[in-house]
């Protein structure tokens, strides 16, 4: 049985030398196979190349999604922002030309309140 291993690893090895060597020569494939499969072979790289350009259009359209959804968003916050502050000034403003209107003598302080605060006397 040792002898039948040793005979079967001695072939395996001198297969996969000759396998190696016609790789590195470059002779795996012989040129008669492509002649015979010509179209197929052509027809298969066309696919495959029109694969590849599918899918690096793909990618790359996704990508710019991805940029315009978060330039959107970023845009979005910038408008919510603007509109709170032009919604804060016209509300005082508009509060501001009411007191005006009704002559109560209101303006808006110019300072902030000062802190009131009560000690108790002993």
């Amino acid at each position: 049985m040792t002898k039948r291993l040793s005979k079967f690893t001695q072939q395996g090895g001198q297969q996969l030398s000759k396998a190696t060597e016609r790789i590195a020569h470059g002779s795996l494939v012989s040129s008669h196979f492509f002649r015979r499969y010509m179209v197929q072979t052509v027809l298969i790289l066309a696919l495959l190349m029109i694969y590849i350009a599918n899918r690096y259009d793909c990618v790359t359209g996704m990508e710019t999604i991805t940029k315009l959804r978060t330039k959107n968003q970023v845009v979005r916050t910038q408008l919510q922002r603007e509109r709170s502050i032009y919604m804060t000034s016209v509300r005082e403003s508009a509060i501001q030309h009411k007191a005006d209107s009704l002559g109560l003598g209101l303006a808006v302080q110019q300072q902030p309140p000062f802190k009131l605060s009560y000690t108790p006397a002993e």
